[in-house]
């Protein structure tokens, strides 16, 4: 081998050993973020159960709270439910009413 091809040997074997190491920068900066990923994750799944369980239990003693006054005043309870009932069934009777289109002789029974 002349020098040349020593000297294109030597530029060829650096440019191998930066590309490795290139390489081995990018999968360490790879796995840094995954872990910086996997962490917030983690944080954010524990903030939300937190607060889930926090809505549940507003949600449980807020149905303790209806049930046990639904039982103190069942007369009441009874009236109001059926008058709700009432309503939304007058309202639901207008608005059916309120979208009938109107028939055509066509669609009489012969």
């Amino acid at each position: 081998m002349d020098n040349n091809d020593r000297d294109m040997m030597k530029e060829l074997k650096k440019l191998q050993d930066q590309v490795s190491h290139y390489r081995e920068m990018l999968g360490d900066e790879g796995r840094n973020v995954a872990e910086g990923a996997r962490a917030r994750g983690a944080q954010a799944l524990e903030v939300t159960s937190a607060k889930a369980r926090d809505a549940a239990r507003y949600a449980r003693n807020e149905a303790g709270g209806a049930a046990a006054m639904a039982r103190e005043y069942p007369t009441a309870t009874s009236t109001a439910l059926l008058t709700v009932g009432l309503i939304g069934g007058v309202v639901g009777y207008l608005i059916g009413q309120s979208q009938t289109t109107e028939r055509d002789t066509r669609w009489r029974w012969h």
